[in-house]
C-alpha cells in the first residue's frame, strides 16, 4: 500500500510559487498535439518464437470471428485490430492465449455495442468544456499526457461521463506515435472536494473499462496534491486494480529537490519533470507551458485532429 505523505508547511510552497510565476507570462490554451522529434520510446521486447506462434494463434482465432466484409463495422473493427491491439491482449494476459482470446473477443464484443470510435463529439462537449480532462503535451518517451482536475467537474450523469472517458481513451490511442503503446495521466487535486472526485462505483467502472478494453494503455499515473479523503476511495478500489497497473501509480512532489538529492527517498514520490521536459509540461507542474484553459482553442485543435 501507498504511504501518505507527511503535510508541508502552507508558506511559501513550491506550487504556490510556480502559479504565481505562471501568472506573469503569456498564456497558451492550444494544446500540443505533436510528439517532441527527441522522445525515446519504449517499444516492446522482440518476440521470440514461442510468442510468435501465440501471437498468430490469437490472430487465427480473433480472424474467425471477426465481422463479415458486408457488415458495415467491418472496416473500422479489423482497423483496430493491429499488430498492436494483439500484442497488448497477450502481454496483459502474460502471453496466455485463451484468456487473450477471451478478453479480446469479449473487447469486439463491446465495441460493437458501444461504437466508442463513432462517439459523437457534441454528445460530450459539456464533459469537455470545463477542462476536467483533456490532452497536452508527451513524456520523454513520447506518451501523450491526459491531464484530470478533478476541481473542474462540471456534471453528475454517470452514463455521460464514461462516455467521455471513453471519448478521450480513444484519443489517446489516435495521439500515440507508432512506435509507442502507452499515455501518462496527470491528476491534480488541488483544491478538489470530496464531491468533486468519482464515487467507488464510478472509479470502479472506469477502471473495469480501461483494464479490460484498453489492456496495457497506462504508462503512467500522476496524482498531484493528493488529499485526505482520496486514501479511502484508493483502498477501496484498490482490490479491483491489477498489481501491474498499481505498480504505475505516483505521487507527484513539486519541490526542488535539494542539489545532488532526490525530493524523497520513497520510491512512490516522484518529480515530473524526471519524466517529462519541461517545454511538454504545464508550469503548475514544474513545466514551460503557462497554460490556460480556453475550450474554444482546445476543442477546435481536438476536432481538427480527428479529422485528419
Amino acid at each position: 500500500m501507498f504511504r501518505s505523505r507527511p503535510k508541508e508547511p502552507a508558506n511559501g510552497t513550491a506550487d504556490e510559487k510556480l502559479a504565481s510565476e505562471a501568472q506573469s507570462e503569456p498564456t497558451t490554451g492550444i494544446p500540443i498535439f505533436t510528439p517532441p522529434k527527441n522522445y525515446s520510446p519504449l517499444g516492446y521486447p522482440s518476440l521470440d518464437e514461442a510468442q510468435s506462434d501465440k501471437l498468430q494463434a490469437l490472430k487465427d482465432y480473433i480472424n474467425s470471428v471477426v465481422l463479415p466484409d458486408s457488415d458495415p463495422y467491418h472496416q473500422k473493427e479489423t482497423a483496430f485490430l493491429t499488430d498492436k491491439t494483439y500484442q497488448r491482449y497477450l502481454r496483459a494476459r502474460k502471453f496466455d492465449v485463451e484468456a487473450a482470446k477471451k478478453q479480446l473477443e469479449g473487447t469486439l464484443k463491446w465495441r460493437r455495442s458501444y461504437r466508442p470510435d463513432e462517439i459523437d463529439p457534441e454528445a460530450i462537449k459539456v464533459e469537455q468544456s470545463c477542462g476536467k480532462m483533456y490532452f497536452n503535451g508527451f513524456d520523454k518517451h513520447g506518451r501523450p499526457l491526459c491531464y484530470m482536475k478533478p476541481r473542474y467537474e462540471n456534471s453528475k450523469d454517470a452514463d455521460r461521463q464514461i462516455k467521455n472517458i471513453v471519448f478521450s481513451l480513444e484519443l489517446a490511442a489516435a495521439l500515440v506515435p507508432d512506435d509507442v503503446h502507452t499515455m501518462d495521466i496527470i491528476v491534480d487535486f488541488r483544491d478538489a472536494g470530496s464531491g468533486d472526485t468519482p464515487g467507488v462505483g464510478m472509479a470502479k467502472q472506469f477502471i473495469d473499462i480501461l483494464g479490460n478494453h484498453y489492456p496495457e494503455r497506462l504508462g503512467v499515473a500522476f496524482l498531484v496534491h493528493t488529499p485526505w479523503f482520496f486514501w479511502t476511495t484508493f483502498k477501496l478500489v484498490s482490490p479491483f486494480i491489477d498489481p501491474v497497473t498499481r505498480a504505475k501509480v505516483k505521487f507527484v512532489d513539486l519541490k526542488e529537490p535539494k542539489d545532488g538529492q532526490k525530493a524523497n527517498k520513497n520510491p512512490d514520490w516522484v518529480q515530473l519533470t524526471d519524466f517529462v521536459d519541461k517545454e511538454q509540461l504545464e508550469s503548475d507542474f514544474g513545466g514551460d507551458i503557462a497554460w490556460k484553459w480556453n475550450f474554444e482553442e482546445y476543442w477546435n485543435t481536438v476536432l481538427n485532429f480527428l479529422k485528419r
